[in-house]
Order: C-alpha cells, then sequence, then structure tokens
C-alpha cells in the first residue's frame, strides 16, 4: 500500500437520489437495472456517442425509449413535428388530394 494516495480524483458513489434531486420529483430519476439487449442496437447507440457532442449511449437509449412512451413529452413532440413537417410537404399534400379523389 502507497503511504500517499492523489485524493484530488477521488471519486464518491453515492445511494440514492442525486442532492439536486431533494425535494423534487423522482420521476425521472435513474435507476440501476439489468437488461438484455441486442447486439447491433447496443453497437449503434455506442457508435452514435462516438461522435462530438453527442450523449452516452445508455442516454440516447434512454430518450428513444420515452419517445415510445403514449402522453409523454417526447412522444407528443416527436409526433407534433412530424405532422407539421407533413402539413408544409406540398408532394405529401398532393398525394393525399389524390388518393381522396379517387377514393370519393
Amino acid at each position: 500500500m502507497r503511504k500517499e494516495y492523489d485524493l484530488k480524483n477521488l471519486k464518491i458513489k453515492r445511494k440514492g437520489p442525486l442532492p439536486e434531486l431533494a425535494g423534487s420529483s423522482l420521476e425521472h430519476a435513474k435507476i440501476r437495472i439489468t437488461i438484455a439487449l441486442d447486439r447491433d442496437i447496443v453497437e449503434y447507440y455506442k457508435m452514435e456517442a462516438n461522435e462530438p457532442g453527442s450523449l452516452p449511449y445508455q442516454t440516447q437509449i434512454n430518450q428513444a425509449l420515452r419517445m415510445l412512451l403514449p402522453n409523454s413529452r417526447e412522444h407528443i413532440a416527436f409526433y407534433k413535428k412530424i405532422k407539421d413537417e407533413l402539413l408544409h410537404d406540398k408532394k405529401f399534400l398532393l398525394s393525399l388530394q389524390k388518393i381522396f379523389q379517387k377514393a370519393s
């Protein structure tokens, strides 16, 4: 054992919610679980996480899952964005018009 240790880089592990979350809703507090995912899914998100400025791969997987939750802010925002883009896409609107004209 060393006589002296460099404690500048010491990381303290804490149990429970972070102090910043004390007294707030724990709705989005992280919990640790074990889950088995397909290799290609994990590799894809790890590759994405290697891009400059990207979020960690676990956060990206979490966000992708959150978008699938009905009535979540992310889910609603995602489909609103798609709807807005389609409503401003003239080619898409013309296609719809042709479909409805054939149906009538």
